[in-house]
Parts: structure tokens; sequence; C-alpha cells
């Protein structure tokens, strides 16, 4: 029997808000495991620009629903720029297969933050 990989998709809209009392906005994008495959290790990782934050892992299941949160210091978070986020995960051979990916241009709306979904 084959087994069913998991995947990963959006649950809901994504929000972008300047930090209190700090430099930094902070990002929040809620995702839910889909499929029928076993548990699995995970890893969500995001760059803007020339930046590439931490990695965050993740045990994924079925039907696992997690909201991921970052945030991005306030000099990167630069308008014109690329937000790019990958959930992915490691195969036995090393191979990276990507479970969701979504990219963004930032920008600014007044002194609010904004994020501008790029379709591929």
């Amino acid at each position: 029997m084959e087994a069913t990989i998991l995947t990963m998709e959006q649950n809901g809209p994504e929000r972008c808000e300047l930090s209190p009392n700090s430099n930094f906005v902070r990002i929040r994008v809620p995702l839910r495991a889909a499929g029928e495959g076993q548990k699995t290790e995970a890893t969500f990782g995001f760059s803007i620009g020339s930046f590439t934050g931490g990695e965050i892992e993740l045990a994924l299941e079925p039907g696992f629903e997690t909201s991921l949160g970052f945030r991005i210091p306030q000099e990167l978070f630069r308008s014109g720029e690329q937000l790019s986020l990958e959930v992915f995960s490691e195969g036995a051979q090393g191979l990276r297969m990507v479970l969701w990916s979504k990219h963004y241009e930032v920008g600014w709306r007044g002194k609010a933050p904004s994020l501008e979904p790029i379709t591929d």
C-alpha cells in the first residue's frame, strides 16, 4: 500500500502588525495539515530580501492546526521586498519536499505593515 503524503494548506487569513514597544513586524499565518499520511517532522522557514530567518521544527499529523508566528526587524520590512514562507520535510534520501509555500510583496499602508500575495 502506497503511503499518502501530508500537505499543508492555509487555514485563514494571515495577520501582519507592528509589535508594541519594539521595532519588529509580527506575522501570523494559520495552517492545517491535510492528507492521510503518517505523523512526520517538518520545518518552517522564511526569507525577506537577502535575510533568512531561523527555522522552526513542526511535528505534523493529519488535521494538525497551527499558527506560524514570527517577527521581522522593521528595517528589513521595506516596501517592494519579497517575503517567502515555506514548510518542508526532508525525505529518506535527504531530498527536500516542499509541503507549502507562499510569497508576498511587503509594503506599508501609512504606518501599518502590509502583505500582498504574489501569484506564481
